[in-house]
């Protein structure tokens, strides 16, 4: 039955690769499952399935990628990998309990899509920028947008030209890691175990990264590290989920940064939308660095968006 099971997760999963599906849900009903396929950022029904076959493959699924089969009431994070002819495909799968089950998302992560400056963007100007970004020694370099925007393929598309530029220790924190890279040293999240981001963070910091890759600020104690490790000679690659670049430096403040670390941290904010291009989707990126970053942190700080500053602490 498990072979039988594979097989049908594997066609499924292999009609989303074909069909250049982005993420894969399936969405319990009473009687049936929808199976539901993201393709250029839509998402669009693609069958139904037997409740009874899908809790199957859901449970087939959750064993593949690590999780605990027999925990359906709160939600569990895995990941696996398929080969699609020559394509090797890593999976990350999401599952939620609601109302008729156990729902299940998937983001599809081909391994061999090209992480490079010269194909996220099609803007010559935002090339260019990008690739003056990849030349600093220390700083942070904040990558906003909405969930789905292409921030994780650009700040990987960073790491590539900074690697290419000179020999510099690389390491990544993530959630999980979506692009193995043996040239760098990539450290994966595991809650259950006890590596948050805040204790991966402290670790990636003793093993002298001259570059710094979060996946995501999501606390207080993980924005203070990374400012921290920017202030200290490192180059910090991070993101956040806000819709405009001002936004982050809100965020920052409310995590108990104060304007003066945000001066001595913040190089740069890149807010990044997909558009429509004759060559696919690609990213659309609004800059604030220089001048204009300055007067931004000047303005967040005369409207009292933070009215006392907490402390930094050490973390290392």
């Amino acid at each position: 039955m498990v072979g039988i099971v594979y097989e049908d997760v594997h066609s499924l999963f292999q009609a989303a690769f074909l069909e250049r599906a982005t993420d894969v849900h399936f969405h319990p009903l009473k009687e049936q499952t929808i199976v539901y396929f993201r393709k250029q950022g839509v998402l669009m029904e693609h069958s139904r399935l037997p409740r009874k076959l899908s809790d199957k493959l859901i449970a087939h699924l959750k064993f593949q990628s690590g999780m605990d089969i027999g925990e359906r009431r709160m939600p569990q994070d895995g990941s696996l990998s398929f080969q699609f002819g020559e394509e090797h495909v890593a999976i990350r799968l999401s599952t939620m309990p609601i109302t008729f089950g156990e729902r299940l998302a998937a983001r599809l992560l081909p391994l061999s899509n090209q992480y490079q400056i010269e194909t996220v963007t099609a803007d010559v100007n935002a090339k260019k920028q990008l690739q003056q970004f990849c030349t600093l020694t220390h700083g942070l370099i904040l990558l906003t947008g909405p969930t789905g925007s292409g921030k994780t393929t650009t700040m990987y598309a960073l790491l590539e030209e900074v690697s290419n530029d000179q020999l510099r220790h690389i390491i990544s924190v993530e959630d999980p890691i979506e692009k193995p890279n043996p040239l760098y040293t990539q450290l994966q999240v595991n809650e259950q175990a006890g590596l948050s981001y805040a204790n991966a963070l402290k670790a990636a910091l003793r093993h002298d990264p001259d570059v710094l890759m979060i996946g995501e600020i999501r606390d207080e104690i993980t924005a203070k590290i990374a400012v921290r490790a920017a202030m200290t000679g490192h180059l910090v690659l991070t993101s956040l989920h806000t819709r405009h670049p001002a936004g982050a430096l809100v965020r920052l403040m409310e995590f108990g940064l104060s304007a003066n670390y945000l001066y001595e941290s913040v190089v740069a904010v890149v807010s990044q939308t997909l558009v429509t291009h004759p060559s696919g989707r690609v990213a659309s990126y609004q800059f604030l660095s220089g001048e204009p970053l300055l007067l931004q942190i000047a303005r967040c700080q005369e409207q009292n968006l933070l009215d006392h500053e907490l402390p930094l602490g050490t973390y290392v």
